[in-house]
């Protein structure tokens, strides 16, 4: 015998506990069930178990008239009534309640079914304002794909001391120039951790904080704090890890920024965002390295917190120039190691032997930090790009291939939690695939992409799930060849998918990879613009995703054809560069038309400096060839970009 949504939709639903995720889970169950209706239904009982322990894993016995959902923790039994979900027909494709879809799939089977995730925390990184705007409608979609776990973190910074309310148009948000995610938190704190708590889920906040917690203010009072480089104390970036009184004010303000922000399992408190050279050259500095100064300053954080908010942990993270691991200096008890390898090639995965780059510069690293870490290593976690619009440049790389295989290896090498960041210069205007496919690979790494993605397509789009997930493959094609890094190094004032010209050969290659992603998203046009779907829910999202193809096209059409006319005029071929040169500018107007008429406000402070150092990066082209028309006024790429 088996059941179906229908037949059960009218059911007794029960539970062996008072604890908020196993109610919270009666409560899913019965609300999903409602939308079938019970027409059809029989007399029957689902029971929701929950043990007292804190493992995601989940049992589901299904008989004719009975339903039994063991959860090995509350927060498994909450997985436990998803699963079962899932498996009668409802899906969750993107956040808030027109996200819930729902096609009867064949009945489910009496038997008993087990699962337990490949990593104890799963992570969505809610990194930016606009998204922590909808908060509420986030974490009911992670929770609901699973996922356990929520990170506030804010790109840009947010600051201390404003005495203004938060602008709310996009010209007035980009001149600020800052994160408003500390006032967010003020207003609602209380809120998301109650959410949070509802549902199983643990909570951590912050992001690149080190100099809110050191203002740069106190440079001339206390210039010897601040990190010695170059023969003189600069202000600018970090701190001098060797100066008794910078630590201690640090340790004073990392008690108040957690007492502030109170409710969070893990801070990040992180060192400036910037590729090197922030650190400290003095005498006793001198012989630690980056990596050795930056845990040093988290260690010394981590311990005023454990005072401040005994059980909470503090994140040392492993980025740009602390990618290596410290020689020195080891993590306290209370620091977990954040791995975030953000400019590692994403045509392959991390631990991929084809490629070359991610071996030497980001495997043998996450190795070394391995070894440091011996039998502990509980507190790895892993901070990913997957769904990080920044990096990508607004593009919405699929991660077929790459996310499972980055998961299993990450599995395998025993990291206790799998993050994804979401952050970007636009809304996803389309169901956010990227992150949905995350939430599946971080349960379950030998997930099947092409299944994974039909089931999917079926649910967002129906009617139109063969072309569409024909497109998400043929844009993968693309993504694959424009996101390959070859050996090419990081340069200043370039962001990744910038490029490099050196060394010159890996330019020539890329041009020619890059035009030729773009025109095979060019052709991509055909099968998004033919899909037609059945339902009013689905033809809604097939227009959403046409207008977010707009974007994503215009800017391959940017990255493809600047790239190029970089690399002709290198070669000297001034006729083709300045060709190529006049379709990258077209592109860049394309961008800024649909901004004008698609983005959001909250956006701005992302959009903004985006678009500037696209218009920059563009000129510095225009001036190696000769004839082309004078450069727009176009400054600096901005920090990071």
């Amino acid at each position: 015998m088996a059941i179906t949504a229908a037949g059960i939709s009218g059911w007794e639903i029960s539970s062996n506990s008072a604890s908020p995720p196993v109610a919270h889970a009666a409560h899913e169950l019965r609300s999903h069930l409602r939308r079938v209706g019970a027409a059809g239904s029989t007399p029957g009982v689902i029971e929701v178990r929950a043990a007292p322990g804190t493992n995601d894993a989940f049992e589901v016995a299904v008989e004719n008239d009975r339903v039994v959902i063991s959860g090995e923790s509350p927060r498994g039994a909450l997985n436990g009534a998803y699963w079962l979900l899932e498996e009668l027909g409802f899906a969750w494709i993107e956040p808030g309640e027109g996200g819930i879809a729902f096609s009867a799939p064949a009945p489910l089977d009496s038997g008993v079914y087990s699962q337990s995730p490949a990593f104890p925390r799963r992570t969505l990184i809610l990194g930016q304002d606009a998204l922590h705007d909808e908060w509420q409608d986030w974490m009911e979609w992670a929770s609901r794909n699973r996922l356990n776990d929520l990170f506030f973190h804010d790109t840009p910074p947010s600051r201390t001391g404003r005495a203004t309310p938060r602008p709310t148009g996009a010209a007035a948000i980009a001149a600020d120039g800052g994160g408003w995610l500390f006032e967010r938190w003020d207003a609602d704190g209380r809120a998301i951790a109650a959410a949070a708590s509802r549902r199983g889920m643990s909570l951590q906040f912050g992001g690149h904080h080190l100099p809110t917690l050191l203002p740069r203010a106190l440079f001339g009072d206390h210039p010897g704090w601040f990190p010695l480089r170059n023969g003189e104390r600069d202000p600018r970036f970090n701190l001098c890890v060797s100066a008794p009184g910078a630590i201690g004010h640090l340790q004073e303000a990392a008690a108040a920024f957690v007492a502030r922000f109170s409710g969070a399992d893990i801070y990040h408190i992180w060192p400036d965002d910037i590729p090197g050279g922030g650190w400290c050259e003095c005498s006793p500095c001198s012989a630690l390295s980056p990596s050795d100064q930056a845990l040093i300053a988290t260690n010394a954080i981590a311990e005023a917190v454990a005072r401040a908010a005994p059980g909470a942990r503090v994140a040392y993270v492993a980025y740009h120039d602390t990618v290596t691991p410290p020689e020195f200096a080891r993590p306290s008890a209370n620091v977990t190691i954040l791995w975030a390898p953000r400019e590692r090639c994403y045509a392959h995965s991390f631990a991929d032997p084809a490629c070359a780059k991610n071996e030497k510069e980001y495997l043998e690293p996450f190795l070394g930090l391995l070894d440091m870490l011996g039998d502990d290593l509980s507190r790895l976690q892993v901070f990913e790009y997957y769904s990080d619009a920044i990096l990508f440049k607004g593009l919405a790389p699929a991660h077929l291939g790459v996310l499972p295989a980055d998961a299993r290896g990450y599995a395998a090498a025993g990291v206790t939690n799998l993050q994804n960041l979401m952050v970007g210069d636009r809304p996803w205007l389309g169901p956010p695939w990227h992150a949905w496919w995350m939430a599946r690979c971080a349960w379950d790494p030998t997930a099947e992409a092409k299944l994974a993605l039909r089931r999917f397509s079926e649910a967002a789009f129906p009617g139109a799930a063969a072309l569409m997930a024909a497109y998400y493959e043929a844009m993968e094609t693309a993504y694959s060849s424009l996101l390959d890094l070859h050996d090419m190094a990081l340069t200043p004032r370039r962001d990744v998918l910038d490029f490099s010209g050196v060394p010159r050969e890996a330019l020539r290659t890329k041009a020619n990879e890059a035009l030729g992603a773009a025109a095979i998203i060019d052709r991509c046009r055909a099968l998004v613009e033919n899909a037609r779907s059945g339902s009013e829910e689905g033809a809604r999202r097939l227009a959403r995703e046409k207008t977010q193809y707009e974007i994503i096209r215009a800017v391959a059409e940017h990255l493809g054809n600047r790239t190029a006319a970089w690399d002709s005029a290198l070669e000297g071929w001034f006729d083709e560069a300045r060709l190529r040169l006049r379709a990258a500018e077209a592109a860049l107007d394309a961008i800024d038309r649909w901004d004008r008429e698609w983005n959001q406000p909250a956006y701005a402070s992302l959009a903004t400096p985006m678009r500037r150092a696209m218009r920059f990066h563009t000129s510095e082209v225009r001036r190696l060839i000769p004839s082309a028309p004078a450069p727009d006024p176009a400054g600096s790429p901005p920090a990071g970009q």
